[in-house]
């Protein structure tokens, strides 16, 4: 092949040696997926098939935006016909760890609440069904004792040393904070023309999909593995990430994903707790519960479970000067706000 220009089946010219900027401006453009989705051929996750012993997961999730877990009573769900097991905080820390966190600190992340929640639909308690009715009626039979704590909205009134705290290990609702420093900012201050403050307030937000997360998961006891298939957005991501939770080495775990995505926006493609939690819970060591399949349709109810972005506050000053034309040019300094 010699170097140059190359033209695509849509037309467009790809950029080679010598060849203009690519433009897809006024052309039509060919779709692969179009035909598989529009003869309702797609493939997603909930299209899979599943083996009729499979597991059904429900959730149960807490009504508290931050509370003490005092007890979880879940006889009444074992009692009802079709359940197989109901799985709490006290066996998450029994089969998991806690899942790796981005800074170095006491804060742990575990795949269920522990002692206490910290956030209006943070997962309690996980029951395992024979179908998904059952198991979604077997939460009404959990009985869970909440003491609630003061809860924490504003992020700015969260880093006051008089907080209530998330983590009491931590010592802090701060978890990281981290200083840089370029050049001189107290001299370019002193000596810009202009100074502008600003301070802005982003709420919280979420993209919402048609299709919530699906997990289809394989205990093999004989080899000590796993087989998933997720429809999240960033399975290479996640998949160090789960086998650290499940404590075995990564060739015991296979990550696939489903051929098709019925959108995501970013709300999957973050390495969330709640993706190996649907795997670890009733699959090892316990005699039929080896196969589970997990279709989270209360994903809205959960804010935790794959928001945007969470409510922030941000501030900053920077400073100008004036070009030769006397119009404002940009110095490049930025420092926090005065506290």
């Amino acid at each position: 092949m010699t170097s140059g220009s190359t033209t695509s089946t849509s037309g467009a010219v790809n950029r080679g040696s010598g060849a203009h900027e690519p433009s897809y401006t006024g052309r039509a453009v060919r779709r692969f997926e179009d035909a598989d989705l529009l003869r309702g051929h797609g493939r997603f996750g909930d299209d899979l098939p599943v083996r009729p012993d499979t597991l059904h997961a429900a959730i149960l999730r807490s009504p508290h935006a931050h509370a003490e877990i005092l007890s979880v009573d879940v006889a009444g769900a074992l009692a009802v016909p079709g359940v197989d097991c109901v799985v709490t905080s006290e066996d998450a820390r029994r089969w998991t760890r806690p899942f790796a966190v981005a800074v170095k600190t006491a804060m742990e992340q575990w795949c269920l609440a522990i002692d206490r929640v910290r956030y209006v639909g943070e997962p309690v308690a996980v029951v395992l069904a024979r179908n998904r009715d059952t198991a979604e009626d077997a939460l009404e039979q959990i009985a869970v004792e909440y003491r609630p704590l003061p809860p924490i909205v504003d992020p700015e009134a969260a880093a006051w040393p008089d907080a209530p705290l998330l983590h009491p290990a931590v010592g802090s609702n701060v978890i990281s904070e981290r200083a840089f420093r370029y050049g001189d900012p107290e001299t370019a201050f002193a000596e810009a023309e202009h100074r502008i403050s600003i301070t802005t307030n982003y709420p919280r937000n979420s993209a919402t999909p048609i299709e919530c997360f699906v997990v289809i998961a394989e205990y093999f006891p004989g080899e000590e593995a796993y087989e998933v298939v997720a429809n999240f957005q960033g399975p290479f991501a996640m998949h160090p990430v789960m086998a650290m939770a499940l404590g075995v080495p990564g060739n015991r775990l296979r990550l696939r994903t489903p051929a098709h995505s019925g959108g995501s926006f970013g709300v999957k493609h973050a390495s969330s707790r709640h993706r190996a939690r649907r795997v670890g819970y009733g699959l090892e060591g316990r005699p039929g519960c080896e196969r589970l399949v997990f279709r989270s349709d209360s994903r809205l109810c959960a804010p935790g479970f794959g928001c945007g972005t969470g409510r922030r506050r941000s501030a900053g000053r920077t400073s100008a000067r004036s070009d030769t034309a006397g119009t404002p040019a940009p110095v490049l300094c930025y420092t926090p706000p005065e506290s």
